[in-house]
């Protein structure tokens, strides 16, 4: 089997996924700001997409405070498809995540505990 590629990974201030299974990815974002820190997030939504997967497959979504290495978000589940051209969307809205400080952050996208992607997340102090 080739190795699975991700497509994407973003997050969003919210994902909708309708009754014929397309996703309305709403708002996207790099940064979030908030008056100081610690602070509690109001909802939003991740995005990550695979292919060249086949078979069950264990994936893993982890935002890790970068400075700290703090975990501060873990999701984990299992995937599966049977054609490798297939697209596997995973979508999540959260809410309440806790920012513990203003910093980098990095979400990574796994399946099987290899890392396929990551994107940076900023969180500020608003000005």
């Amino acid at each position: 089997m080739k190795e699975p590629v991700c497509t994407a990974l973003l997050f969003a201030d919210r994902i909708i996924v309708e009754n014929n299974g397309k996703k309305g990815i709403i708002g996207t974002f790099s940064r979030i700001f908030a008056p100081s820190f610690p602070v509690q997030t109001a909802p939003w939504g991740i995005y990550a997409a695979a292919t060249n997967v086949v078979g069950k497959h264990q994936f893993a979504l982890t935002l890790t405070n970068i400075e700290s290495n703090q975990d501060i978000l873990p999701i984990t589940g299992e995937l599966q498809s049977q054609n490798p051209e297939e697209v596997i969307e995973l979508t999540f809205n959260t809410a309440g995540v806790t920012f513990p400080s203003a910093g980098k952050y990095s979400l990574s996208f796994t399946i099987d505990n290899e890392l396929l992607s990551s994107i940076i997340l900023y969180a500020e102090i608003l000005k």
